[in-house]
């Protein structure tokens, strides 16, 4: 199935569309054209996909408790349910913890024999999975991947494994 973005209602008033929110964050990283605007919006999409790829990575790896564990560390006064607070918590622990250094994150996740498999997942292909995550959580959304270089990431496809 091949998904086609249209484009033509970009001049329309685009406050109308999308929150207010939304567009003060995007005018503040710089995109004052519709254009620009609108790939902010897809770049915060991946940016979002890469918090969820970072949590998917890991729950599966883990023994039970352990990313709960992480999640309690770093949001311990946080009571809400588990579907909001464990993307908030690992959102929270790239963040404001590594300030987006998947490196850091990796030397981390590294020295906790609990996380060493999804660590092991991530370094799959000489380290594909932590270069995708990178470039989805880029901080700069001009530099992120759009949804097709994710998928034809050699992390997604396999390639060099």
């Amino acid at each position: 199935m091949t998904w086609i973005i249209r484009y033509s209602f970009l001049d329309e008033d685009l406050t109308s569309s999308l929150s207010e929110g939304l567009w003060r964050r995007a005018s503040s990283s710089g995109a004052f054209t519709p254009t620009d605007k609108r790939a902010f919006g897809i770049a915060v999409d991946i940016y979002e996909a890469g918090l969820l790829f970072a949590y998917l990575a890991f729950v599966p790896f883990c023994e039970a408790g352990v990313v709960d564990s992480l999640s309690l560390q770093i949001l311990a006064s946080l009571q809400t349910v588990i579907m909001y607070v464990m993307p908030l918590a690992w959102q929270r622990l790239l963040e404001s913890t590594f300030k987006l250094d998947i490196e850091a994150c990796r030397e981390y996740c590294l020295a906790d024999d609990r996380l060493l498999d999804a660590v092991k997942f991530l370094d799959l292909g000489d380290g594909a999975g932590w270069e995708l995550l990178q470039a989805m959580l880029n901080p700069d959304f001009r530099k992120r991947p759009v949804a097709e270089a994710v998928l034809n990431h050699r992390f997604v496809t396999g390639a060099g494994q």
